[in-house]
């Protein structure tokens, strides 16, 4: 069988690397690449890489504005992407995914992403794709009219901003968190503290010149001089935010600033500058997948038409804007059906999963855990233990003779008993009790926070499960010995110490007579104290 693909395959490196070389140079050369890096995936690559280049391509989809392409590539790799260790590609993916999703007003879906986002990006120090996910954040408050705490997390970002050692990056993002600052402390009223953030701004714009033409700047100089009455200033902001709004080629990437520009100028009735811009993003727009932003456009159309009172143009847009709200509705049922689909498609493929790795780590025999899980669950509840103060108690048990039932009977009538009493076991059902073989006719039994008499009870109930075992399968004084240690994790214990000494207490009783059960608190119990026999 052909090797299994990995992230680390020399193929997948080189397409790799040439993927990073172009992001966000060459849009459609992304594209082509991430193609290609998913087909070769999908030929013959593991869970790890076909979620890695599911989530590429997502990416690249999303840069050249196939965002209903992006969203199923993005959700169909994001979940097993991030179980791994790519945590910036799923940081860069939660936050494409909260932009898409409010985008097409999924606020809450949105609002979930935006805070994974943040939340995996602060576990990893991952302080830019902290900083991003908090500023969208922010902007999404601000659009459910929660302004204090899109302040909180503009401050958020900005604090971010401090630890990253890109200067041009770390003075981009925090030059466009001091803008909104500005004109949510205006809406605030609280014109001193949008003094101090404007300060701020410009001291960035001193050491970054080149900042000084972007439009969310332009857009927070307007607002603030307006607010000061300083009519030239103002003017002269407003007419550099109108040429920077005509030379953008993407309005989604200035979704709030263009919404601002547009409702600045419904308020000053520059009703001929409005039809320029309604046109613009008409032109730009519409061979692109944002009904939202053409749907707050057409709104402001109607908004602007009433107030002209042309009527004829005023039913036209009424007209657009219930074929954009009905196209946005097929367009969200559509998402909503690939998305659940999707969702089928991942459970199926989940199960599948837990099915394989039930039966890797089943014992085929008995039908409960082997070996290998065993030492893994031991670790886990031994940690569980030690942490919440809890008593745990492990038991090594085996059944008495059993070579000779192999002798006399043959192989076939052990394993017949071998499997009828892993019946049994499976039969103690409880959370706080796992069953596992450990090999041969030997079994482990972990009781968590269990006490002494619960556990002796379970003993009891093996007991007379063996008793019934040799009654139905045919074979003559069948008994079980078991040996079991309880109490709640020592001063340098490790996990292992617990199956040495239910080992010794398990060897201990099938050198004192057998076809019985002791239980102790440590080792050195076995010859200083009494035995009262269990049964």
């Amino acid at each position: 069988m052909e090797e299994l693909r990995s992230k680390q395959s020399p193929e997948v490196l080189e397409l790799v690397s040439k993927i990073n070389t172009v992001r966000k140079i060459d849009n459609v050369k992304h594209l082509d690449l991430a193609c290609d890096l998913f087909d070769l995936s999908q030929e013959c690559g593991n869970e790890d890489l076909k979620n890695f280049a599911s989530c590429t391509l997502g990416d690249a989809c999303c840069q050249n504005g196939e965002y209903s392409q992006a969203l199923y590539y993005l959700s169909s790799g994001v979940q097993g992407l991030a179980k791994t260790d790519e945590y910036q590609l799923t940081c860069l993916c939660y936050n494409e995914l909260g932009i898409i999703f409010r985008g097409e007003s999924h606020y809450i879906t949105s609002e979930e992403y935006f805070i994974n986002c943040i939340e995996l990006a602060r576990a990893n120090r991952l302080y830019a794709e902290e900083a991003m996910a908090c500023s969208n954040f922010a902007s999404l408050c601000y659009e459910m009219d929660a302004t204090l705490q899109s302040l909180e997390y503009h401050y958020r970002a900005i604090e971010c901003c401090n630890f990253i050692d890109d200067e041009e990056l770390k003075y981009n993002l925090m030059v466009g968190d001091y803008a909104f600052i500005i004109k949510l402390y205006l809406e605030l009223g609280k014109g001193k503290s949008a003094g101090e953030a404007f300060v701020e701004m410009e001291k960035i714009i001193e050491k970054k010149p080149e900042l000084n033409d972007v439009f969310d700047v332009l857009l927070a100089r307007y607002f603030y001089y307006k607010y000061r009455k300083d009519e030239i200033n103002a003017q002269v902001m407003k007419q550099r935010c109108l040429e920077t709004f005509y030379a953008c080629e993407e309005y989604i990437l200035f979704f709030d600033e263009t919404k601002e520009l547009i409702e600045c100028m419904i308020e000053s009735k520059d009703f001929k500058e409005l039809e320029r811009m309604y046109s613009r993003i008409e032109s730009q727009c519409k061979d692109q997948e944002i009904i939202n932003l053409r749907l707050h456009v057409e709104n402001y159309r109607i908004q602007t038409y009433s107030a002209m009172g042309d009527t004829e143009k005023l039913m036209s847009s009424l007209k657009t804007y219930h074929r954009l709200s009905e196209k946005k509705t097929e367009d969200n049922k559509r998402s909503f059906l690939a998305t659940l689909r999707l969702r089928s498609e991942l459970a199926q493929q989940r199960t599948k999963n837990l099915f394989l790795l039930a039966a890797a780590e089943t014992d085929s025999l008995t039908g409960i855990a082997n070996r290998l899980k065993m030492n893994a669950v031991i670790d886990e509840l031994f940690e569980m233990a030690k942490d919440e103060g809890k008593s745990l108690a492990v038991e090594m048990m085996d059944v008495d003779f059993f070579k000779q039932v192999n002798d006399t009977y043959g192989h076939s009538k052990g394993d017949e008993l071998l499997a009828a009493l892993g019946r049994s076991l499976r039969e103690m059902k409880d959370d706080k009790i796992f069953v596992a073989r450990y090999g041969g006719d030997e079994f482990v039994i972990y009781y968590y926070d269990m006490t002494d008499e619960e556990i002796l009870e379970k003993a009891r109930y093996i007991n007379d499960s063996i008793d019934r075992i040799s009654r139905e399968i045919g074979v003559k004084d069948l008994s079980v010995s078991q040996g079991i240690v309880n109490h709640v994790p020592r001063p340098m214990n490790r996990a292992w110490d617990y199956l040495n000494a239910a080992d010794l207490t398990l060897y201990f009783v099938k050198n004192h007579g057998k076809a019985n059960a002791r239980l102790v608190h440590r080792a050195t119990e076995l010859e200083s104290l009494a035995w009262d026999k269990v049964f």
